[in-house]
């Protein structure tokens, strides 16, 4: 079980949200202050099986950034997430690894090119 706070470590500083709801496989933490609000999302999940095809672990996590209306800007969100989703007893965590490197190894240059639609 993950802890009663999630730390991002964002280029800002550290951002500390506290678990404020936890429902079965589920778990929402939050930090807000004057100017913005985060919420973590954290979903665990298993798809449906079929006759090809066994039923997956499905774990999800969600990061939501609301920033507050300021003067004559709007109030706007930011939203990130990842999907893992794998066999049950499949515990590999190298394609994760490897786009968490790509991310960090490119200084952020990975996730630029992807907001200008390169692809």
């Amino acid at each position: 079980m993950l802890g009663n706070t999630l730390v991002l470590p964002l280029s800002s500083g550290n951002i500390t949200l506290v678990k404020i709801n936890q429902d079965g496989y589920s778990s929402e933490y939050l930090f807000r202050d004057a100017t913005h609000q985060f919420i973590a999302r954290i979903r665990h999940t298993k798809t449906k099986a079929t006759l090809n095809r066994p039923s997956y672990d499905r774990h999800n996590v969600e990061v939501v950034q609301t920033v507050f209306a300021s003067g004559a800007v709007l109030e706007y969100d930011r939203k990130f997430y990842f999907a893992i989703e794998q066999l049950a007893w499949d515990t590999s965590v190298v394609n994760v690894d490897g786009v968490a490197d790509l991310v960090i190894a490119s200084s952020n240059a990975f996730l630029v090119s992807l907001l200008a639609w390169e692809s």
